[in-house]
């Protein structure tokens, strides 16, 4: 399997056969009211119940939404050379979707995930392409974490489109991204980044990561010309086991 990507730097472009990591780009950040007014002292109704805060029997007080974020990297930040996809001859990058599946259970959520945003890592980016911000569940079984998914085994939640910022003139970065999903209990949650075939638009975009570690792996699926992934891998299996890709959800449970 023969994968074509290409290197930037400063506009200059020099075509690569092989899978590889392309170079830099883009940077990518109440109180109560107080009214004077005195407080009444009144009696409780005579139905009202009665519990002392100090009785080891009565109900924990109802703290409300736990707000969390889950990520599989050591490090939040977007390098300049770590990110992985499959571009076409012209320049552009050919269609690319990176994944990462968290299972609720790691990160003790019992009772569902709504999800409020996404943020992911923007290596490179020309031409403000629109991508996609995919939520599902997957199915199949991720431990130990496998080498491949099956996309038939994905269950569609929501998804967001999402013009990427140009990084022409800035440094690597992160975006936020908004998107709600509730997702059900004691599930595993699957994130998707998808940029489409975007050959002779001038258009291209590599979704950024680091080397800092990870501690579940990152996907690739890159099905169209001589990539030929119908299936995401591993970006350690495809040979780039420094890419550890940014993607970080945020929601409350």
């Amino acid at each position: 399997m023969t994968y074509d990507a290409s290197m930037r730097s400063r506009g200059l472009a020099c075509s690569l056969v092989g899978l590889v990591a392309c170079a830099s780009a883009g940077v990518g950040g109440g109180g109560g009211d107080d009214d004077g007014s005195a407080a009444i002292d009144a009696p409780a109704p005579k139905d009202s119940p009665t519990i002392d805060a100090a009785d080891p029997d009565a109900p924990a007080p109802d703290a409300g939404p736990v707000d969390v974020t889950l990520t599989q990297t050591t490090s939040a930040s977007v390098g300049s050379n770590n990110s992985i996809a499959c571009g076409n001859p012209d320049g552009t990058t050919a269609e690319n979707s990176w994944y990462r599946v968290f299972r609720l259970a790691d990160a003790n959520i019992t009772n569902g995930l709504r999800v409020i945003a996404v943020t992911f890592g923007v290596q490179e980016s020309v031409g403000m392409p629109a991508v996609q911000v995919k939520i599902g569940t997957y199915s199949g079984n991720v431990q130990p974490p496998p080498s491949q998914l099956d996309i038939g085994l994905i269950s569609p939640i929501t998804a967001v489109t999402f013009n990427v910022p140009n990084t022409t003139s800035t440094a690597p970065m992160a975006v936020t991204v908004p998107i709600i999903a509730n997702v059900p209990p004691l599930s595993q949650m699957i994130v998707e980044v998808f940029a489409p075939n975007l050959n002779g638009t001038s258009k291209y975009f590599y979704l950024g990561g680091n080397n800092a570690g990870e501690s579940k792996p990152a996907y690739l699926r890159a099905p169209s010309g001589a990539c030929a992934t119908p299936q995401p891998r591993s970006t350690s299996v495809l040979g780039f086991p420094m890419s550890h890709l940014v993607i970080s959800v945020y929601g409350t449970h």
